[in-house]
């Protein structure tokens, strides 16, 4: 009995170390099938050219494209060779406007026409004298007559006793008055709205309301108490509201 078991503890000794040799040996074999075919792949990796990713596509702009964003060169010349020619003063005179003519701004600005020349003069010397004394504005100038220094507001205009006195503006009379200083004044509102004063003027011919023409006689050379130091003349003031102007400036 006792052999029996010690021959199968022999044999089951054996078939126990048989099978931890097959199952070694099947790990062998696995481990090495899995270290070969890791091998291999490594080595299908090295040899096999990899493919280049594609490259990105660039963003390209049309030629005809990049004409719209591109700005033109233009030579200055060409460009002034462009401009349309302005018209002569000859054609452009009588255009009418929408014609398409371009004028030069000599014609648009130049002189008057011949209409405009030939029309009467818009004022006149009251008499054909010379200046006696001018308008001094804020400056003093001394009087003769009065004996001191004071501003003189118009312009003397000499002339022979009892010559003729015209009127230096179309307009409306808008007084005929006797001035203790000024002797006798014929006042004539302009279309402009300047007040023209015509001091010395002895007996008018005009009186209030009446529309006179320039040149139109308005009386007679007279006297004026504020100037009787000086030689015959006529005191002509404008004035614009409440402020004196300088006649010599107004008169053609």
């Amino acid at each position: 009995m006792e052999q029996i078991k010690k021959f199968l503890r022999s044999r089951g000794f054996t078939l126990a170390l048989l099978a931890c040799l097959v199952a070694a040996a099947a790990a062998g074999v696995w481990a090495v099938r899995t270290v070969r075919d890791e091998l291999k792949k490594s080595y299908d990796d090295l040899t096999t050219p990899q493919e280049e990713p594609a490259p990105e596509p660039q963003l390209t702009l049309d030629p005809q494209e990049d004409d719209v964003w591109q700005q033109p060169v233009t030579d200055a010349a060409e460009s002034a060779a462009n401009v349309p020619k302005p018209a002569s003063s000859a054609s452009s005179s009588g255009a009418q406007s929408g014609s398409g003519l371009v004028h030069e701004p000599s014609a648009l600005q130049g002189a008057s026409s011949p209409a405009s020349s030939s029309a009467a003069p818009a004022s006149t010397q009251p008499v054909s004298g010379r200046i006696l004394n001018a308008y001094s504005g804020d400056e003093l100038v001394y009087s003769s007559t009065l004996g001191d220094w004071r501003t003189h507001n118009g312009v003397d205009y000499a002339c022979a006793q009892d010559a003729q006195v015209c009127a230096p503006a179309a307009g409306k009379v808008t007084a005929v008055d006797t001035d203790g200083r000024w002797g006798s004044v014929v006042c004539i509102e302009d279309s402009a709205g300047h007040l023209w004063r015509v001091c010395g003027t002895a007996d008018p011919t005009v009186q209030t309301g009446d529309e006179v023409s320039v040149g139109q006689i308005l009386g007679r050379a007279g006297s004026i108490p504020n100037e009787c130091a000086e030689e015959t003349h006529i005191h002509l003031e404008v004035l614009q509201g409440e402020q004196y102007l300088d006649p010599a400036k107004l008169l053609n």
